[in-house]
């Protein structure tokens, strides 16, 4: 990965967070469940303050497979249609920035060796992509690989 190291790995406690949460299974479903819960967050205000934007693969067998994203809401934020809410209560992770899509795949890879060779384990909370600029034409994202002691 160009400009990433192994020696970047950090490790970062998400708080818990209320979520907008939708699924899509397809052949690629990531900019299908991006812009479909984009398009339901935008009418309800969510996307004019300050928000975080998840997804994570559920790593199914090709063809297809599932991708869940999440946006954070507000707590008068109700589920409708394919979207449910959930209170995510966080975790400990290790993370490490990529700064486009291609850097992705390696970056879980880098994440893995690093966890092998650390004093952790593969915690129990699903493995995030935080999408940084999901609004923007330059894609930027963190992985969240879940740890435990």
């Amino acid at each position: 990965m160009s400009g990433t190291l192994i020696k970047d790995v950090q490790i970062e406690k998400l708080a818990p967070m209320r979520v907008a949460s939708l699924a899509i299974t397809s052949e690629s479903p990531e900019h299908e469940a991006t812009e479909k819960l984009i398009a339901w967050a935008r009418p309800l205000g969510q996307l004019d303050r300050p928000f975080r934007f998840f997804g994570y693969d559920n790593c199914q067998p090709h063809p297809n497979h599932k991708y869940t994203t999440w946006v954070t809401v507000e707590p008068w934020v109700r589920a409708s249609g394919d979207v449910e809410i959930i209170d995510f209560s966080g975790g400990l992770y290790a993370t490490i920035d990529c700064f486009n899509v291609e850097e992705i795949s390696p970056g879980w890879g880098h994440l893995v060796e690093w966890l092998k060779a650390s004093d952790y384990q593969f915690g129990e909370q699903p493995s995030l992509e935080e999408h940084l600029n999901v609004l923007g034409e330059t894609p930027r994202f963190k992985l969240y690989l879940s740890i435990k002691p």
